[in-house]
């Protein structure tokens, strides 16, 4: 009997798995259009439990980069490049060596290191934790390094991104101006991350027909989701915004680290 290519095997994915994943795209679109970053904190550690690791964090990289520029008309204009360029630079350096690194030792454990990671992250924040900084050249290859290790892992750079950039905003004037910029910021420097991973995925052959095919079939998803979040961030008191998004990463992250 005639096998199968795994190519194409994996080309007929089931029902069952592509809708957990269209509604996991869903809720971290929503995510990411409340507060700007987290979605990849949602999809990452749930992503890891129904597709192998690097193909979950290629798929994450994949759908952010399609969706990067949603609403750049809005946040375009308030994005502080000075300050993203630099970080996204050194990020993507840190992505390509921690692909490389990645390629040669797999992980079957590692959705519960993404696990582990998401949950440390959220009960940093939390707890109120802030990184005070100056901008200067040793905290953002800390950050840099940090975040493109990490989206490397499981495309889910943002944490340090927001601990770096609500450092450097905790001197604006105002708390409605301060949540502002550093949300343009955050989309402003995932545009640049994500564009450049995918590059990077496509440098490295890590790009294949069933995965671009899988990415179009959750974009959607994703983009609807980006869409509800916006609309909420324009009409929930910021209080909720901060518990919503904390639920829904205690939540996948605990589901990465027993699963």
């Amino acid at each position: 009997m005639r096998q199968l290519n795994p190519i194409v095997v994996h080309a007929m994915m089931p029902f069952s798995i592509l809708l957990p994943l269209a509604l996991i795209s869903l809720l971290a679109g929503m995510a990411k259009g409340v507060t700007g970053f987290g979605a990849a904190m949602v999809m990452a550690p749930l992503f890891g439990l129904l597709l192998p690791a690097p193909e979950a964090g290629a798929l994450i990289v994949l759908v952010h980069c399609a969706t990067c520029l949603q609403g750049v008309r809005r946040w375009g204009p308030l994005v502080q490049w000075k300050s993203v360029a630099p970080l996204a630079l050194v990020a993507l350096i840190c992505t390509a060596l921690a692909m490389r690194w990645m390629e040669a030792a797999g992980n079957p454990q590692l959705h519960r290191v993404i696990g582990f990671t998401v949950l440390a992250m959220t009960v940093l924040h939390l707890r109120g934790w802030r990184w005070r900084h100056d901008g200067g050249m040793p905290s953002t290859i800390a950050a840099g390094v940090v975040s493109g290790a990490m989206t490397a892992l499981g495309g889910m750079g943002g944490p340090p991104a927001v601990y770096y950039f609500s450092g450097m905003a905790a001197g604006a004037a105002a708390r409605g101006a301060e949540t502002v910029i550093l949300r343009a910021n955050l989309l402003g420097y995932f545009a640049v991350l994500f564009i450049g991973a995918a590059m990077l995925l496509a440098v490295n052959r890590q790009l294949h027909a069933p995965l671009l095919g899988s990415t179009c079939l959750l974009v959607p998803a994703f983009a609807g989701g980006v869409l509800v979040g916006e609309r909420l961030y324009g009409c929930l008191p910021a209080v909720w915004f901060n518990r919503i998004v904390a639920g829904l990463l205690l939540a996948s992250g605990s589901v990465a680290l027993i699963g």
